[in-house]
């Protein structure tokens, strides 16, 4: 399990401590462009947790741009692409210079899907030596308008990452209910063979979704470590 947007605030990164406590997280991925960015590296590293670079370009704050709409950043209007290229150069290396083992590349919003961002993003993988890139093929894509269109695009990207031999899990779980992920989710979730990434974003109160609270109560019981468990 993964939880996301490491580093974005005291509620998600408590958060992540907690299920670090009840020892059901395996990774997290690190908003590069947030300011407790090092904070997280510095966790994740006690802890013996992978980390992914969460690149963001879509929400404040950044490092070198303002944010980019969606329309700009799906037709790369603008010098969109070199400058969402520069900010995410500038985030990789605030990671690594915090001492992250970045094991994967993902991002905020799943942007990196985008014809143009996809090419990006592997390229990027490719030349700071990172071994992954998440493709969000989810198991599930009837669960939310978008899932179908966003799994097209995951199988484009990973056949791009995979030419570059590049690591990409066989599916991604939890896009369907992102930010309240629930018991009956996990209960019904038919997980295709092969390696899934489970993502999450619990945090100890609502940042952006009001089932936050409620997916950390879920992350730290009992019944998940022993679905987990089960299920891999």
């Amino acid at each position: 399990m993964v939880i996301d947007d490491a580093g974005s605030g005291d509620a998600v990164d408590g958060a992540v401590e907690a299920c670090i406590a009840a020892g059901t997280v395996d990774g997290v991925s690190i908003l590069g462009s947030a300011p407790g960015a090092a904070g997280a590296c510095r966790v994740a590293a006690s802890a013996g947790l992978s980390v992914g670079a969460h690149l963001n370009a879509v929400e404040e704050p950044l490092l070198t741009m303002h944010p980019v709409s969606f329309e700009r950043a799906v037709s790369g209007g603008g010098g969109a692409r070199e400058d969402i290229e520069r900010e995410w150069r500038a985030q990789i290396e605030l990671l690594v210079s915090a001492g992250a083992q970045i094991s994967r590349l993902d991002s905020h919003r799943h942007i990196h899907h985008l014809p143009g961002l996809s090419g990006l993003i592997v390229k990027l993988a490719v030349e700071y030596g990172v071994p992954g890139v998440r493709a969000a093929l989810v198991p599930d894509p009837f669960a939310r308008p978008s899932g179908i269109f966003l799994r097209a695009l995951a199988r484009r990207l990973a056949r791009l990452a995979r030419q570059a031999s590049l690591r990409v899990p066989d599916s991604m779980a939890g896009f369907g209910v992102s930010g309240r992920l629930n018991r009956e989710y996990l209960e019904r979730l038919r997980i295709p063979p092969g390696e899934c990434e489970l993502v999450a974003h619990p945090a100890t109160r609502p940042v952006w979704s009001p089932g936050q609270p409620s997916e950390l109560s879920l992350l730290t019981s009992d019944w998940f470590a022993e679905w987990k468990n089960a299920a891999c």
